[in-house]
């Protein structure tokens, strides 16, 4: 498998990381505006090799991005502290317009996969730009939120994360939604399991879910980025895909003539079909709310 990475920068080097500790990659090409950090990334990465299986990484411009299964997008201005991911959509979406213009050149059979913020408005750019069809351009959307909700949850009730069974749906953002009305524990309702659980020390679940929320502007307070967990989650994405394992992803993919975190099954070709959970009134309000916070920001973007 070949995965071309468009984006030197801690994301995308934690991505090429986490593919390199999966072993399913056997060329890897790295492109950054900074040749010489790309260059530098590389040469650090090649040296872990010996303890993986053989991947032959480089780094290059876009005309060595043909023929890759996969091309990732991490490339663009970066998330400064107090500052909210659709903040940055001005910044990026002249950056997001000429990575199309070197894919649509080179690579136009791949699948697409979008990480930079906002991520849900510039996969919609993106995907405008590429022509290709919706279903092989998705974002990372709220993967990252529900895996962080899952891991929170399965600390706090000693279960694995794998029995946490909850979405967090919308834009990948502060207008983000947690479904409570379909999220369970071991087939049980989340809240009646709290509820039975009947210790003096719980978090609340809404807590839980402000606070991974919030995740993100809390890690970049203190180290300036974010990561290894976004590494490893579109690692694990890429894998799954390209292991046709649909599986149920809250990736951000197309709905309503826009992208948005939503969970849909996700095979060897893309998007293969969206999932239509159950949400209560209350919840269906938020989505809608959280659909237009989005559309209203692609307007601005492209008037």
């Amino acid at each position: 498998m070949k995965v071309s990475i468009i984006g030197a920068g801690r994301v995308g080097t934690s991505i090429a990381f986490s593919l390199l500790h999966r072993e399913i990659v056997n060329e890897m090409v790295i492109i950054d505006k900074d040749r010489n950090r790309a260059e530098g990334e590389v040469l650090d990465l090649y040296h872990s090799t010996p303890m993986f299986n053989r991947c032959d990484i480089y780094s290059g411009d876009f005309e060595n991005i043909s023929n890759s299964d996969f091309v990732v997008i991490t490339a663009g201005a970066s998330q400064k502290p107090g500052e909210t991911r659709l903040d940055l959509t001005k910044r990026n979406v002249a950056i997001m317009k000429e990575i199309a213009t070197g894919i649509r050149e080179y690579s136009k059979n791949s699948i697409v996969i979008n990480v930079t913020n906002p991520v849900d408005v510039l996969t919609y750019v993106l995907w405008k730009e590429l022509n290709l069809p919706e279903k092989r351009v998705i974002g990372t959307g709220t993967i990252l939120d529900t895996a962080r909700f899952r891991s929170l949850v399965s600390k706090q009730c000693g279960v694995s994360p794998a029995s946490v069974h909850a979405y967090i749906i919308g834009e990948h953002g502060d207008s983000e939604i947690m479904i409570w009305s379909s999220a369970s524990i071991g087939g049980v309702n989340i809240r009646r399991f709290c509820n039975l659980c009947n210790s003096e020390n719980c978090t609340p679940l809404e807590k839980i879910f402000e606070d991974t929320k919030n995740a993100a502007y809390r890690i970049i307070e203190k180290k300036g980025a974010t990561n290894f967990a976004i590494g490893a989650v579109t690692a694990t994405l890429i894998d799954s895909i390209y292991k046709d394992e649909k599986r149920v992803w809250t990736a951000s993919v197309y709905i309503d003539d826009l992208y948005i975190g939503f969970p849909a099954v996700i095979g060897k070709n893309g998007v293969e079909r969206i999932i239509n959970i159950s949400m209560d009134e209350e919840e269906r309000k938020l989505f809608e709310n959280s659909k237009n916070i989005i559309r209203r920001h692609i307007e601005e973007t492209i008037s």
